[in-house]
């Protein structure tokens, strides 16, 4: 039978001599492999890449297979040890209160009117159903415009990848605006990928029916960058945070409260800037 070296003492302090099965060692590699990016993934970090989730397993599972046998398998645990200890302390400290604060955007009412309320878009199911922050903004901005007497709504279209924009969520924004909105025509921006092609399409919009001033609905932690960004466009832009469901940004925050938080500022970050980098806003 062929041995390896331990995964985690190989090479390190004294010398110990531990040995084990080399199909044990890889196969314990390919399981810390796959931890590292199961937390990875709490922590928001496969978000801010754009990989899908299985992809992003298997490829761990594969370097933990490879590397364990290696000199620098004992990295491995090394990398694991270090995003444990990040969730943990995102998950039971205060870090998340600082952190998010300076990603909110909540602009007050002024008295200069309002020409339309500007809607940007979230997830969508196999369905065709609108979920989670995409329904909170939604919401928000119904609200909003009934409380003004506002005759103006404009949403932004997602299609479901993979599906050649086939499947979209129109149809859904329709019936539920028609529910609470009765009579109300919204406008819609299609075949938009990015806050960034949002904020060109709704400008775009605004420019053909004479809009000036814009309220801009988003998630609470999307507003300082989706606002810029429309700003940036041209359009003077009255910010409104959504009302979250997700997790609560004012009361007293869970544990898994805290890591949403936490995996929503870390995208935030590095969207802000790549905007800035490249001059969106």
């Amino acid at each position: 039978m062929r041995f390896a070296r331990d995964l985690l003492f190989r090479g390190r302090g004294a010398h110990i001599s531990a040995v084990a099965p080399a199909w044990l060692v890889r196969l314990a590699g390919g399981a810390v492999g796959a931890s590292v990016v199961a937390v990875a993934d709490e922590l928001g970090l496969l978000s801010i890449v754009g990989m899908p989730k299985w992809a992003a397993e298997c490829g761990g599972l594969i370097i933990g297979l490879v590397l364990a046998p290696t000199a620098v398998g004992a990295l491995l645990w090394l990398v694991l040890g270090a995003l444990t200890a990040t969730l943990f302390v995102v998950m039971f400290t205060p870090l998340t209160r600082p952190l998010a604060a300076r990603y909110v955007r909540a602009d007050a009412p002024t008295a200069s009117p309002v020409d339309a309320v500007l809607v940007l878009s979230g997830g969508l199911t196999l369905d065709g159903r609108i979920t989670g922050q995409a329904v909170d903004r939604l919401l928000t901005a119904m609200a909003l415009v009934r409380l003004h007497g506002l005759t103006e709504l404009a949403l932004s279209v997602t299609a479901l990848p993979g599906s050649n924009g086939a499947l979209t969520s129109e149809a859904d924004q329709r019936a539920l605006v028609a529910l609470a909105l009765p009579g109300m025509s919204p406008r819609f921006v299609r075949n938009v990928h990015s806050t960034r092609d949002e904020a060109l399409a709704f400008a775009a919009l605004g420019r053909t029916h004479g809009w000036r001033r814009v309220a801009v609905v988003t998630s609470p932690l999307h507003t300082a960058r989706a606002c810029a960004t429309i700003e940036a466009t041209g359009l003077s832009v009255e910010c409104r945070p959504a009302d979250g469901r997700d997790y609560s940004l004012r009361a007293r925050r869970s544990a898994e409260g805290r890591r949403l938080i936490f995996a929503d500022v870390l995208y935030e970050w590095s969207a802000t800037a790549l905007y800035r980098a490249r001059g969106w806003m």
